[in-house]
């Protein structure tokens, strides 16, 4: 058996575990780093059809255990790189879905924020955009400036907010250069999708609610 398939059906394995038996996904995949492979693959091979992998890898050679490794490696960071992304996308997608929820907010009121939000989130996707045209990365440090900037412009003040921000830029913090640019295209696309849902769903529904009870 080769051993990039080995490692692509341990990896399989230990990111299912993850992400449908962890209550922390994100945490659960950082637990299974590369350099820990070794300690951790006995327990993702324990089906009888894993007989001939666990033999492969018990006989293997060096060569082969590395290539095992660097095979899995490639694959964590990958995934992990992009689920930070897509974690930081999400708040972006649950602060425009909480705003238009707000039973505390008029109809104007809503879309002065979204129109606020939209307009400090064109400016996030362009310091996105020159990072990656760049290949420099944003910091740990520049993105939590940009999140506190949204939560300005529409006025959050719920810890719970900054401390989601927080947890996932830890994460991102793990990250070397290459997967942090990674992680920076999947947050630019998801702050594309706010906006697009800004400009083409939240305000036009907005403005025909306002029409309707003119």
């Amino acid at each position: 058996m080769e051993p990039e398939v080995i490692a692509e059906n341990v990896f399989d394995r230990v990111y299912d575990y993850c992400t449908r038996h962890h209550d922390a996904p994100l945490e659960c995949l950082a637990d299974h780093t590369p350099d820990q492979l070794s300690v951790f693959i006995d327990a993702y091979l324990t089906n009888e059809e894993d007989n001939a992998i666990n033999e492969a890898v018990e006989n293997s050679d060096d060569k082969f255990w590395d290539t095992i490794q660097e095979e899995y490696k490639r694959l964590w960071k990958e995934r992990m790189s992009t689920d930070v992304g897509s974690a930081l996308g999400d708040i972006l997608h649950w602060t425009a879905e909480d705003i238009m929820e707000d039973a505390k907010l008029d109809d104007a009121s809503k879309v002065g924020y979204l129109k606020a939000y939209a307009e400090v989130l064109d400016k996030f996707g362009d310091a996105v955009k020159h990072a990656l045209q760049n290949s420099n990365p944003l910091s740990s440090a520049d993105l939590d400036d940009w999140y506190m900037k949204i939560a300005n412009a529409v006025s959050i003040k719920n810890y719970a907010y900054s401390e989601d921000v927080s947890y996932f830029l830890d994460f991102y913090s793990m990250l070397d250069d290459d997967d942090r640019l990674h992680a920076l295209s999947v947050l630019l696309d998801d702050i594309a999708d706010v906006l697009y849902d800004i400009e083409q769903k939240y305000l036009p529904e907005l403005r025909a609610l306002t029409n309707n009870n003119s």
